[in-house]
């Protein structure tokens, strides 16, 4: 076995396999494994989906999805029966699935929420693992409340919060494609009451939210880049101005940042210089298990906020 495998072979081996849900395998991207930065590997049951973020040569990537499916079948047959390699350098993600056969349906599990995912058409899968940690705070605290889900994708936060207790959950998301997968989530947990979903532009859509306020808890989880219609270095602040519109008393709020070049403190300078003193920091999120960072600033930032008690 090229030397360069063992740590991606002793992440297979400390793995959750057994657990049968999601979870990260190796975090390549967290640098510390330099020679291996470029490289991801989660586990969608039953499929190991390996990610590049650098071009790799023909024989190396034989060498390393031979490898991993090797040791998928020596040691956990049962549970492990595909491997898909993304190849996402450069402008167009390109999946490709290397050893064995996708369900027709392929539906993963986390903590007993069902979601459905697609590892081959597209770059992003349909539930981003990082954010296990922030869909935990969502089901601990949304007993009987209204929750709002701005940048919804498909829902993951909502089935959280309907796990969790809500009364309502508002979605939205611009995208009426993510929404509609939501809502096969949705009903594929039997979460058909109580939730709504929104196709609209969130920047444009402000008059909506305010008739429906307030919320007990609002997410706000916005893509990094999105051409055409959110790019967060730009946009953050729009959403940022507004939510103290959109606040109770007792409002919480998980605010969102997946940007390696925006840091924590100036992550919380934005979030501060734009709701004007309407919301205060409580915490930040530990991160997801399995998602090691040698510099946290690079890293998700996940961070909960509350009404501020200035206010009374």
């Amino acid at each position: 076995m090229t030397a360069n495998f063992t740590p991606l072979i002793t992440a297979l081996e400390d793995a959750p396999i057994l657990n049968n849900e999601l979870c990260r395998v190796f975090h390549g991207r967290g640098h510390s494994v330099e020679e291996l930065s470029h490289i991801n590997l989660d586990f969608y049951p039953p499929s190991l989906f390996l990610v590049s973020y650098d071009e790799i040569d023909e024989q190396t990537l034989n060498e390393l999805t031979s490898t991993l499916w090797q040791w998928a079948q020596q040691h956990q047959p049962e549970l492990i029966s595909s491997l898909v390699y993304q190849q996402r350098a450069g402008v167009q993600s390109q999946n490709t699935v290397v050893y064995g056969q996708l369900p027709n349906q392929h539906v993963v599990s986390e903590n007993g929420i069902k979601f459905l995912v697609d590892l081959q058409s597209r770059q992003n899968t349909g539930i981003f693992p990082d954010m296990r940690s922030g869909r935990e705070f969502v089901a601990a605290n949304s007993k009987h409340a209204k929750v709002l889900n701005l940048f919804s994708y498909t829902c993951g936060f909502s089935l959280a919060a309907m796990q969790g207790g809500a009364d309502h959950v508002m979605n939205m998301d611009m995208s009426k494609g993510v929404l509609k997968v939501g809502k096969q989530n949705h009903q594929l947990n039997g979460f058909e009451r109580g939730v709504s979903f929104l196709p609209h532009d969130i920047l444009k859509s402000f008059g909506k939210l305010k008739k429906a306020a307030p919320f007990d808890l609002i997410i706000v989880d916005p893509p990094s880049f999105q051409k055409g219609s959110f790019i967060l270095t730009k946009d953050y602040q729009k959403v940022l101005r507004r939510l103290p519109e959109l606040l109770c008393d007792t409002t919480q709020l998980l605010l969102c940042a997946n940007s390696p070049e925006l840091s924590e403190e100036d992550f919380k300078a934005l979030i501060n210089e734009h709701t004007q003193g309407a919301i205060e920091f409580v915490e930040r999120l530990a991160p997801t298990a399995r998602f090691i960072e040698v510099d946290s600033n690079k890293s998700l930032k996940a961070l909960i906020y509350k009404t501020s008690q200035l206010n009374d």
